[in-house]
């Protein structure tokens, strides 16, 4: 591969990650800030599992463990 391709690729990288990681902070503030009543808390919930399917699978595993 050239070095051009090299670093295009790691550009791409780059900006997924950083995308995926504001999502992720979105959504930890969200929580943070408006989880007092239920309708907000059933809101969060949803938002995580649009935002990052990861992040809300492993909600679910820790919640799982718990119990």
């Amino acid at each position: 591969m050239s070095d051009n391709r090299i670093k295009e690729q790691l550009d791409k990288l780059k900006s997924e990650q950083k995308a995926k990681s504001n999502k992720r902070k979105f959504v930890e503030n969200y929580i943070k800030k408006n989880a007092t009543r239920f309708e907000d808390k059933l809101t969060a919930i949803k938002i995580t599992q649009k935002a990052d399917q990861n992040l809300f699978a492993s909600a679910i595993k820790e919640l799982m463990k718990k119990n």
